[in-house]
C-alpha cells in the first residue's frame, strides 16, 4: 500500500470533534512511509483555540497534501432548495448536514482522484458526509475503502430524544447501512462499538483506540507545586447525560458539612468549563473547593496535568464504548486518574486492568477517595506518578495496529 486518501470531518490545526483521530493516524501512517492525502472540511471561526488548539506537529509535506474545504453558508444554501431538492435531502440527508458540503466536496474529491491513484480511501465518521463520499469515490475508482467510526448512535441509544430527533437518526442509520455495503472493513473505538457494527453492519470490523501522542503527553518525574491536593478538570462538560459530576459534589458537600475536608488542604481546578453547566451542583458547602480557570492552549494542557495531584474524568453510566482521547492523554503522563461516576463497562475495565486510577460510582466510595488521598498528601506518601506502562495507547502504536489491517487489504 502506497496511497491513500483520509476523508475526515476536521483536520489539524482546527480543534473539532473528529479530527484529532484523523490527524494522528495521518501523521504516524506518514511517518510509516505511506503517502496520505486529506481531504477535509474548514470551518471558518474567530475562536483562536478552536482555529489553533490541535498544533500537532505534522510531517514535512503532509500539510501540502491536505484539501481543505471552506463550508458553504448554511441559511443561504436551504433557503434555495427547490422541492425536489427537499425530498431529495430527506431521502439522502448527508446533503443538508451539513446544508451544501456534499455537493461541494463531491467535484473537489474527483478531481484529486484522477490526479491521484489512491489504493485505498478511508473515510472517518462521524459525519454521514464523508462516508457517503468515500463510498462514492470508492466506487467510481474501484479502490479499497475503509470506514472509521469514532462515535455511533447506539452508545446514545438511553438519552432522551424527540420525534424529530429519532425521524433524522433512523434516516443516518438507514445511509450508513446503505454507504457500508462496499467497505472491505470497519474501524472503531472500542469493543463495545465493535460488537454493535458487527451485529448492525455485518462487515468484517476491528478497534484501534483513539490512543495519545507521546511525544506530547509525557510524564514527570518533578513534584505538583500546588500549596493544597489539586484534582484538575480539562475540557469541556456537557449535558448531565454526557457528564455526570453529582457523586463528586455530593461527597465534598458532605465532607465539608461533617469538617472532614478543609479548604486549605484541597481543591478542583475546571478549565474551559462553562460555569453553567456546574451550577446545579454547587453548594455553599462545596463551591469553596471549586476553582473555574479559562480554557488554555494545547501548550500548556501537559503542564497543566503534570502540576495535579490527581485528574478527574467525568462520565455517565449507560454510555457504554466512550473511551475519550481525554482518558488516553490522562494514562499517558501517569497521573491518576478519578473517573465519576464510570460506565460500568468498558472505561472502567480499561482503568482496573492497567491500574490508571479509581472509578467511582457512589458518594461514600468518593468521600473515603477524598479523606485518604489528602491524608496521603499531607503526610508526604501520595503517589503523583503511577508504576504503570500505557505505552500500548501511544497513537504511534495504533496507528502501527490500523496499518497492518489497512495493508491486508491492499
Amino acid at each position: 500500500m502506497n496511497k491513500i486518501l483520509i476523508i475526515c470531518p476536521f483536520f489539524a490545526p482546527q480543534a473539532y470533534v473528529g479530527g484529532v483521530r484523523a490527524a494522528m493516524f495521518a501523521k504516524y501512517l506518514t511517518l510509516q512511509h505511506i503517502e496520505v492525502w486529506i481531504l477535509t472540511r474548514s470551518l471558518p471561526t474567530e475562536d483562536k483555540v478552536m482555529n489553533e488548539g490541535m498544533a500537532a506537529a505534522l510531517p514535512d509535506g503532509l500539510d501540502d497534501r491536505v484539501i481543505r474545504i471552506s463550508t458553504p453558508d448554511g441559511d443561504s444554501y436551504l433557503k434555495k432548495r427547490s422541492l425536489k431538492d427537499k425530498i431529495k435531502h430527506f431521502i439522502f440527508p448527508e446533503y443538508s448536514s451539513p446544508p451544501g458540503f456534499y455537493e461541494k466536496a463531491l467535484p473537489i474529491g474527483r478531481k484529486l482522484i484522477s490526479e491521484q491513484k489512491f489504493d485505498l480511501i478511508f473515510a472517518s465518521a462521524p459525519d454521514q458526509w464523508g462516508i457517503s463520499l468515500g463510498e462514492k469515490l470508492a466506487k467510481e475508482t474501484g479502490c479499497k475503502f475503509v470506514v472509521d467510526f469514532r462515535d455511533i448512535y447506539e452508545q446514545e441509544m438511553l438519552e432522551k430524544r424527540g420525534l424529530r430527533e429519532k425521524l433524522h437518526e433512523n434516516r443516518m442509520l438507514f445511509r450508513r447501512y446503505i454507504c457500508t455495503r462496499r467497505a472491505d472493513l470497519i474501524i472503531t473505538v472500542s469493543e463495545f462499538h465493535k460488537s454493535v457494527l458487527l451485529k448492525k453492519l455485518g462487515k468484517k470490523t476491528e478497534v484501534v483506540f483513539n490512543g495519545y501522542d507521546d511525544e506530547l503527553f509525557r510524564p514527570s518525574d518533578k513534584a505538583p507545586e500546588q500549596d493544597k491536593f489539586t484534582i484538575s478538570y480539562l475540557g469541556r462538560i456537557l449535558g448531565e447525560w454526557y457528564h455526570n459530576p453529582t457523586v463528586l459534589f455530593q461527597a465534598l458537600t458532605e465532607l465539608k458539612r461533617e469538617n472532614k475536608l478543609a479548604e486549605k488542604d484541597f481543591q478542583i481546578n475546571f478549565y474551559g468549563v462553562e460555569y453553567s453547566k456546574i451550577t446545579q451542583y454547587l453548594t455553599p458547602e462545596n463551591k469553596v473547593f471549586v476553582n473555574f480557570l479559562p480554557r488554555i492552549p494545547l501548550s500548556e494542557v501537559v503542564s497543566v496535568m503534570n502540576n495535579s495531584h490527581a485528574l478527574l474524568l467525568i462520565t455517565n453510566q449507560g454510555r457504554e464504548g466512550v473511551l475519550t482521547t481525554k482518558f488516553f492523554e490522562y494514562a499517558g503522563v501517569k497521573k491518576p486518574i478519578v473517573c465519576v461516576p464510570g460506565d460500568s463497562s468498558e472505561l472502567d475495565a480499561l482503568i482496573k486492568t492497567y491500574q490508571v486510577g479509581e472509578t467511582i460510582d457512589s458518594v461514600e466510595k468518593m468521600k473515603f477517595y477524598l479523606t485518604d488521598a489528602v491524608q496521603q498528601y499531607l503526610k508526604g506518601t501520595w503517589k503523583t506518578k503511577l508504576d504503570t506502562d500505557p505505552s500500548f495507547f501511544t497513537r504511534k502504536n495504533q496507528a502501527l495496529i490500523l496499518a497492518n489491517h489497512l495493508k491486508s487489504l491492499v
